[in-house]
């Protein structure tokens, strides 16, 4: 096959999920160093180098880039389904194109677990395979805790609820404020860049990503208990407000989502197709812009079309599990609804306060009603996955304070109404 164009990308090797962030500072970068015409000339890769090695990295920068508001624009109440497809741990291909846009959507959608981008991809990719891949004749190997290479980023011990890496990506130390030694180096490298960009007549500008959040008003858990079932029309804040003093890192987050054979790579190329027909696979998140990845329908068990808005499977038993009831339904159009006006921040709370009353209700006995909110099935089928036993295991059975303070219940949980109906015919 002739190929039309030759495709050259450059790559950042970094220790620290920082995706969104690294995509807005080299963009410029490299549309300058192709517009040079000679890639032996390397000074502008080498500034850059020298650039991010100089920047401080702060925990807050790793959701820099992922518009979660773009993600709901686009998929309205099906945001949900493909949240809580997540949990499951089965084996799903997003299929779409160009390959930039392709990864940053399937990010943004691993960016609605709490803690997930920034702790919990160390793993994501680590798999002891059975044979070698097709096209790369070599010796897997995998590295025990004991033997693991002085990586801070990848270390993720959750010990009495401190995460090491909390130390280290923690903006307490640095403040809000970025460190005056960065200051000085973005300056002097942007000025420098623009500079260059400008020798080569290129138009435009850097763009700019602004995290969108609000410092929201906690009110005691103690409120959740005074009525039997929430307001069906709750205010904007008010999810929020009910999980608002609950530590994360003491509910287990980030939940061990890719660990275990149970992969997350936002692009995968055709070499690596072998991969995941690979019995060491238990499941997987992908992304794929080859037209061939769609011809392998046995290897997946859910395609996800990202241009074409659709999800498809052929699995009966997991169509009921992901069926929406009345009260997710109402959920997600709560999130639709207000998530232009309040932003990013605000839509992450609202997915992190219904995982967390997810799992609350989780630790109720099989048949409970309570759970027939949420999907029974669906329910049945987490509670079967390792990673619901490993966040058992490390939340000692869900047996923390303020988690168990909170009512065992769907948040959006009441009496059926026509408003209902609307939203159940607008699937």
């Amino acid at each position: 096959m002739t190929r039309s164009s030759v495709q050259k990308s450059v790559c950042v090797i970094c220790r620290a999920p920082l995706f969104g962030r690294l995509a807005v500072k080299m963009e410029l970068v490299v549309r300058a160093w192709f517009m040079q015409g000679n890639f032996s000339e390397t000074t502008l890769l080498e500034d850059a180098y020298k650039h991010l090695n100089s920047c401080p990295v702060q925990i807050d920068q790793t959701l820099e880039g992922l518009s979660v508001l773009k993600l709901v624009e686009n998929w309205r109440h099906k945001a949900l389904l493909l949240f809580k497809l997540l949990l499951l741990g089965r084996k799903v291909l997003i299929y779409g194109s160009p390959s930039g846009q392709l990864s940053t959507a399937l990010l943004s959608l691993i960016s609605l677990f709490p803690r997930c981008l920034e702790f919990g991809l160390s793993r994501s990719a680590n798999v002891v395979l059975s044979r070698p891949l097709s096209p790369i004749s070599v010796t897997p190997m995998v590295l025990s805790e004991e033997e693991e290479p002085d990586n801070p980023i990848s270390k993720v011990a959750v010990v009495n609820g401190n995460d090491q890496l909390d130390e280290l990506l923690s903006p307490k130390e640095s403040g809000n404020l970025v460190d005056e030694k960065d200051k000085v180096s973005r300056q002097s490298f942007d000025e420098t860049l623009l500079s260059e960009v400008d020798k080569l007549e290129l138009s435009g500008g850097r763009d700019k990503c602004h995290s969108i959040g609000e410092k929201y008003k906690i009110q005691k858990l103690t409120e959740a208990h005074q009525s039997p079932s929430l307001a069906r029309d709750m205010s904007v804040d008010g999810l929020y407000n009910l999980t608002g003093q609950i530590d994360h890192t003491e509910c287990g987050f980030p939940l061990p989502l890719f660990e275990d054979g149970n992969l997350c790579l936002p692009y995968l190329s055709l070499q690596y197709l072998d991969l995941l027909s690979d019995s060491a696979v238990k499941g997987f998140v992908v992304g794929a812009s080859n037209v061939l990845f769609k011809q392998k329908r046995q290897l997946f068990d859910v395609l996800v079309e990202l241009n074409e808005m659709r999800i498809e499977t052929s699995d009966l038993g997991l169509r009921r599990q992901l069926a929406l009831g009345t009260e997710d339904l109402r959920f997600a159009d709560h999130v639709v609804r207000y998530a232009a006006s309040q932003g990013d921040a605000w839509i992450r709370d609202q997915f992190a306060s219904y995982l967390i009353y997810l799992l609350r209700t989780s630790l109720l006995p099989d048949g409970s009603k309570e759970i027939d909110s949420y999907n029974a099935q669906f329910m049945a089928a987490f509670k079967s996955t390792l990673c619901y036993e490993k966040w058992l295991k490390m939340t000692n059975n869900g047996d923390i304070e303020t988690f168990m303070n909170l009512p065992p219940m769907h948040p959006f949980s009441g009496q059926l109404s026509v408003a209902d109906m609307k939203l159940k015919f607008a699937q």
